[in-house]
């Protein structure tokens, strides 16, 4: 069945609400009918929201470590009807701590899938287009799984700030929905985050208020005094220390958050099995295949129980078959010249997190701002520098003494290519300072710097074409440039026009073909 569960409050629900079944006792919170079992804790998202908004939060949070944007945030919604705080509790502005359920309830969180998956693959999504006034819905059985989507519809914000007035705050509607998805349906409570319509932007449904919270307990129970507590872990290169209360003796079993982007139907969590403990602390050996994100225990019982509280962890690379890893990178052949994000380079992998460095035949890749961008635990983003040389380069992540590597491939730009400043969209400069120019082509091909204040073609059939120059009646030649063994030539051109004037620029390489080859042309603002 599909719950449209949540929607703006000037819009009623509809034929939704039919669907819910009050519980059997005096409180406004209501009941679907069934729960999740400790095999079914497990939460990802598949990040293909669109809206910049969704993932502009980069700030590294050491309580939520190696993921950003609105994996964090959806991260932070389901933990929230968790037994107790995660980690220290902090990491929202708008609430005191983050963990308020006092069930016995731990929510497991585990990245990253690579797609939408089925409707019990408990998978976070966005989803194209709208539904009126709906914002997102659960699909259940809850038994065995649930699926939750997001209408593109509306402005997403992934926080930790509150959301203009035209944006939409991903943490609040989402630890709505994975209210559904523990089994619970609306509330006539004023204030709860399972009422059915948000208030305002949906900031204050990111904290469950005292009916939510008796609803998840009356379903899962009360916490107990013999659930298992984690207090603390520490990492000691690849041995993992977890401290707290009520293991069991022997054959204890600590769940860690995979370290990949995970296929939608596969069992994501990393266990390690068959672990004793004393004093109140298990010892673990990082596995393969973990990754920065939440441990939990599962002593030997079963039950809602039977499975402790989650924390926080970063591996920073471990130093073991857990640490830092590099799987893929595409592409893996560049330009010498990246004019853009077209070449945009994604690098996968395991154990990445905000103080993981790149460097490129044993040069760190540097610059403000970064060239690269640490997306989660498994991808990093990178803005290629320019080639020193052709051919193969070797591409080395690190995070401290831990390091991967793998080669990547330097191309000259066929066509060629032309960068004023430092991208391709439109640059402003000062008149007394000038323009610097990147020509790209072919090593030691001619290249001709042409610049106009029409964006009109100039076209000589046969010869070459141009996308400025109003045909040839506004053209003029900056410069004749010798590409060297990269095909690259770099140099400052004055500026050709007076304050407060736009022109464009555009170039043609001289390889021996006809018509000659030409570039992009870019727009160039004169400040003053």
């Amino acid at each position: 069945m599909k719950f449209k569960t949540i929607v703006l409050p000037s819009l009623a629900l509809g034929a939704a609400g039919m669907l819910l079944a009050p519980a059997p006792d005096s409180h406004g919170f209501s009941t679907i009918g069934g729960s999740l079992g400790t095999g079914q804790r497990d939460f990802r998202t598949f990040n293909n929201f669109t809206d910049s908004t969704a993932n502009d939060n980069q700030t590294p949070d050491d309580q939520f470590p190696g993921h950003q944007g609105a994996v964090m945030a959806i991260w932070k919604a389901c933990i929230e009807w968790n037994s107790g705080i995660h980690g220290d509790g902090t990491g929202d502005p708008s609430q005191a701590v983050i963990g308020s359920g006092g069930a016995n309830f731990d929510a497991n969180f585990q990245g990253e899938a690579n797609g939408v998956g089925s409707t019990n693959n408990n998978i976070h999504s966005a989803l194209s287009g709208g539904s009126g006034g709906v914002l997102a819905f659960t699909e259940t059985p809850i038994s065995n799984g649930w699926r939750i989507r997001y209408y593109e519809s509306w402005i997403w914000q992934d926080g930790p700030q509150s959301p203009t007035f035209n944006q939409i705050d991903l943490q609040g509607v989402a630890c709505h929905e994975y209210g559904h998805a523990l089994g619970l349906g609306h509330t006539t409570v004023s204030g709860s985050t399972m009422t059915s319509f948000i208030s305002g932007t949906g900031v204050s449904q990111r904290s469950i208020a005292t009916d939510d919270i008796n609803g998840v307990q009356f379903i899962y129970g009360s916490k107990s005094g013999t659930k298992p507590t984690i207090t603390n872990v520490s990492v000691n290169g690849s041995l993992v220390t977890i401290t707290g209360t009520q293991f069991s003796a022997s054959n204890n079993q600590v769940w860690f958050t995979n370290g990949s982007t995970t296929a939608t139907g596969l069992d994501p969590k990393v266990v390690v099995a068959g672990l004793s403990s004393a004093g109140g602390v298990i010892n673990v050996t990082i596995p393969a295949g973990a990754g920065d994100g939440d441990i939990m225990v599962q002593k030997n019982a079963s039950g809602n129980s039977s499975l402790s509280n989650s924390w926080p962890v970063d591996l920073g690379g471990g130093g073991g078959p857990g640490g830092l890893s590099i799987t893929s990178v595409t592409p893996s052949t560049i330009d010498a010249l990246n004019v853009g994000t077209s070449q945009f380079v994604t690098i996968t992998g395991t154990g990445f997190s905000p103080t993981t460095t790149i460097e490129i035949n044993g040069v760190p890749v540097a610059g403000i701002p970064s060239p690269y961008s640490v997306i989660g635990s498994t991808t990093i983003t990178l803005d290629p520098p320019n080639a020193t040389a052709l051919g193969n380069a070797t591409l080395t992540v690190k995070e401290g003494s831990d390091s991967d590597s793998t080669t990547i491939t330097f191309v000259a730009n066929d066509p060629p290519a032309l960068q004023g400043g430092t991208g391709d969209e439109p640059v402003s400069v000062f008149s007394f300072a000038g323009l610097d120019v990147t020509a790209a082509g072919g090593p030691s091909d001619t290249f001709f710097l042409f610049a106009s204040l029409d964006e009109i073609p100039s076209v000589v059939p046969g010869f070459f074409s141009l996308a400025i120059g109003n045909n040839l009646t506004s053209l003029l030649h900056l410069a004749t440039l010798n590409l060297d063994s990269v095909g690259l030539a770099t140099l400052n051109v004055p500026i050709p026009s007076a304050p407060g004037v736009t022109f464009w620029i555009e170039g043609i390489t001289f390889d021996g073909s006809f018509p000659l080859p030409d570039t992009n042309h870019q727009e160039v603002d004169i400040l003053f």
